[in-house]
């Protein structure tokens, strides 16, 4: 949402007002203008950060995203890699003893010559 000011701090310090005989004090006029010109100066400061972090945020917002579709393919490989592992299956450390034991075994074998896979 960008914010269209009509005046700017500048346009407002070099106005010029013609003096007329019952008129208001040019002194309060100015002290009063410089008041707005201050506000107005703060403002478009803000405006410019608040410009500034929106960019950055429009850009992290988009690595994010990306990184969201990339998590999400991970994901759903993982699912096609364990799909056939059923939610009632647990791990214990005794499974993972056997499968340690089983793999010593294995690289024995290999290293002797043999091929476990056709050891029947």
């Amino acid at each position: 949402m960008a914010i269209k000011l009509v005046l700017s701090a500048k346009t407002i310090g070099d106005r010029i007002f013609k003096g007329v005989p019952r008129g208001y004090d040019p002194y309060e006029v100015d002290k009063f203008l410089d008041q707005i010109i201050a506000d107005y100066e703060r403002v478009e400061a803000n405006h410019l950060l608040t410009k500034a972090e929106l960019e950055n945020l429009e850009r992290r917002i988009s690595e994010l995203e990306k990184r969201n579709s990339e998590l999400e393919l991970e994901v759903g490989r993982y699912k096609t890699k364990y799909s056939n592992v059923k939610p009632t299956d647990t791990v214990t450390d005794e499974n993972l003893n056997y499968i340690k034991r089983i793999n010593t075994l294995e690289r024995f074998l290999w290293q002797n010559g043999f091929n476990p896979n056709t050891i029947k």
